[in-house]
């Protein structure tokens, strides 16, 4: 590694803290120790204690699938290990750095290395249900929101990723789903269809209730857990009218429901349903879900969660052998418990793979651990779309972010003001989005420009201007940034970015997940986001912008995998693609052949102009006299030139005194700049 300045201040730190001076080693010793990749070392000290470096190692799986939840899974262990160490009284613990599955940690107090292993386990086997479906918690590694998971509008597509959840946590999530039941069913803006989806997958008795919301409210009405008047009156039933599964579909199809009279019948079934969970009934209750989830106890979940990690010298768990079981399917040293489901695998799950001849659909295919990762990304990203879409557009699965990763000094508050600027960003892009698609016409980040321009020209003085606004036009005025806005610019409106810190300290490794680009009418769903990741060129450009709104130096990462290592980690550089470059350097490079080729790229009905561009800049890159060429033998140049028919935009519309030619100074400009490159 080229610099640890960064760790030897936080061993001096956690030193000063714990009064250790002269007796212990210098925190320059400790550094060099962890860019050496110790695994364990050890310090006797005077008063009988010991000082010790620790790394906790729990490897990654690089599958889309699981790679962002393993990463909170192990972000998850390492801050569990410190209240670990912390709880027997007798020590304290510090963490020094991390990247995604070494956690350097500084320990000082008398527990041995096993004892600290036992109080780790502890404290997993504790913490379980609040991993499962605990409310955000940073401090602690847990994140997500349960709620998030709940917005589905069918039952019948496997919409909830039960096949993860072990089965001894069933009361504590029919507590937590009931608990979002409340809140949906008191919103009068909820769909119905959410409120009755959630209720038949989660307490259907069969598969037929669950295909079928009518064919579970009559057994719940017919077994008294729902009372008929009462849910009669929700769809404004007469009193000779049936409750017959074509009267109930054509009420609910025409929105015909009382909202408040649904939220009284929701809130009588729940309190009876909370009865039956206190006196131990929540496998009867919800049958068809307990025959989805794996039937395992918390030991066993707390081994698989373990599997594969390293406390200095000693493996927590020793690999399990199942007579038959096959490995799994992602990490492959895991054993498959878990069946496979397009909710956990995304489209197309179960499917072209012959690990094991098949004679079902669906096999044990996953391990526990890579389960959990599945669930964990769920819970976190939520559901894409609420509606079911072909070809499993609802699924979560990784491919449709863009993670970038990146070292940096940010305190609390200004990892909070870092979110709120992202949001802030978003909220405006999307405001004008929409804005644009109601009135019919063209959307560029150009035009907010202009707008909000135009409304500081009107305003008395620049105080009047909104914070977000006068953040949005310093940034639209540095051409470096334009391209990342117009990256942002391209995800889904009601979706938004997250910032999320990896480990603790004064420097620490954070996470940017940014949506995934949404396609036009006539691209493939994938087809935007794929262009965009595969290109080093286009990443560069949001990783300026990301580099602007941190306002630190430190490396960032896309597509790559951040190392406290030699070479893995640098300042003031771009890992892409597994390749580091200058941050400087890639920013002046790309910056000018990114804003050449976004500015004119032509706009094409159906397609999108950012995958257009980024195509383009890539072709200036590989041949810039050859492309530049072309650019100008298909322009509009001349006033007599088409421009429907021309392939490109005209850079300007100045044109030259005398003759019907625009002035070609801004193309002659930018040949110069790369020239130069």
């Amino acid at each position: 590694m080229s610099d640890i300045t960064f760790i030897s201040r936080a061993a001096e730190l956690a030193l000063g803290a714990w009064g250790l001076g002269d007796d212990a080693a210098s925190p320059e010793e400790i550094a060099s120790l962890v860019s050496d990749g110790a695994a364990y070392w050890q310090q006797s000290l005077s008063d009988g204690s010991h000082l010790s470096l620790i790394r906790l190692f729990s490897p990654v799986v690089e599958r889309e699938e699981v790679f962002l939840g393993n990463i909170l899974l192990n972000d998850f262990l390492g801050k569990a290990l410190i209240r670990a160490a912390e709880g027997g009284g007798d020590g304290r613990m510090a963490l020094l750095a991390n990247d995604l599955e070494n956690y350097y940690l500084l320990y000082h107090g008398k527990s041995s290395l096993e004892s600290i292993s036992d109080r780790l386990r502890q404290e997993v086997l504790a913490c379980l249900p609040d991993l499962y479906f605990g409310d955000e918690d940073p401090d602690r590694g847990i994140y997500g929101d349960l709620g998030k998971m709940l917005t589905f509008y069918k039952s019948n597509i496997e919409p909830f990723p039960a096949f993860t959840v072990p089965r001894f946590l069933l009361p504590q999530l029919l507590m937590k789903v009931d608990d979002e039941l409340r809140r949906l069913a008191a919103n009068e803006e909820t769909n119905v269809n959410v409120v009755m989806a959630i209720l038949s997958f989660f307490y259907s008795k069969d598969g037929a209730e669950m295909q079928s919301v009518h064919a579970f409210l009559e057994r719940a009405m017919a077994e008294g857990l729902i009372p008929a008047d009462d849910m009669r009156a929700c769809f404004a039933l007469g009193r000779n009218e049936e409750f017959d599964k074509k009267t109930f579909m054509e009420k609910k199809k025409n929105g015909v429901v009382d909202c408040t009279r649904l939220q009284e019948t929701v809130e009588c079934f729940l309190s009876k349903i909370k009865e039956e969970i206190e006196q131990g009934h929540s496998e009867n209750l919800a049958a068809n879900l307990t025959g989805k989830m794996p039937d395992l106890n918390a030991d066993q979940v707390a081994n698989m969660l373990l599997h594969g990690l390293q406390i200095g010298f000693l493996p927590l768990v020793k690999a399990a052998k199942v007579e038959g079981a096959s490995a799994c399917r992602f990490c492959g040293s895991g054993v498959a418990v878990i069946l496979e489901k397009n909710i956990m695998g995304g489209f197309g799950a179960g499917r072209f793979y012959n690990q094991s001849p098949k004679s079902k659909p669906f096999e044990e295919a996953l391990c526990g651990r890579c389960g959990i990762s599945s669930y964990l990304e769920t819970k976190l990203l939520g559901m894409h779309n609420a509606k079911p879409q072909p070809k499993g557009k609802d699924y979560p699965v990784t491919r449709q972010h863009n993670i970038v990763f990146h070292y940096g000094h940010h305190n609390e508050i200004e990892l909070s003001h870092l979110r709120d600027t992202i949001d802030d960003i978003f909220d405006l892009i999307g405001a004008f989005r929409k804005k644009a698609f109601e009135e019919k016409r063209p959307f560029s980040l150009e035009s907010i420009g202009e707008e909000i321009a135009r409304r500081a020209a009107e305003r008395e003085s620049d105080a009047d201007l909104p914070s977000v606004e006068e953040a949005f036009l310093d940034l639209i005025s540095d051409d470096d940034m334009v391209p990342g806005l117009d990256i942002l610019a391209q995800t889904p409106l009601d979706e938004r970015a997250r910032v999320l810190p990896l480990g603790v300290g004064d420097y620490q490794l954070m996470v940017f997940i940014v949506p995934r680009l949404e396609p036009r009418r006539t691209e493939a769903m994938d087809f935007v986001n794929r262009r965009f990741s595969r290109s080093r060129l286009a990443a560069f450009t949001l990783l300026a912008l990301l580099r602007k709104l941190c306002g630190c130096n430190g490396p960032y990462y896309f597509q790559s995998v951040p190392k406290l290592s030699p070479g893995g980690f640098d300042y003031n550089t771009f890992y892409v693609h597994g390749s580091p470059m200058s941050a400087n350097d890639a920013i002046k490079r790309y910056s000018v052949i990114v804003n050449f080729a976004r500015r004119v790229s032509k706009y094409r009905d159906g397609h999108s102009l950012l995958a257009d561009w980024i195509l383009l800049a890539e072709r200036l890159e590989d041949d810039p006299l050859g492309t530049f060429s072309d650019i100008l033998r298909d322009s509009p140049l001349s006033a007599e030139d088409d421009r429907r028919d021309a392939k490109y935009r005209r850079l300007n519309n100045d044109f030259i005194k005398g003759t019907r030619m625009i002035d070609g100074k801004e193309y002659l400009r930018m040949m110069s700049q790369l020239r130069q490159l």
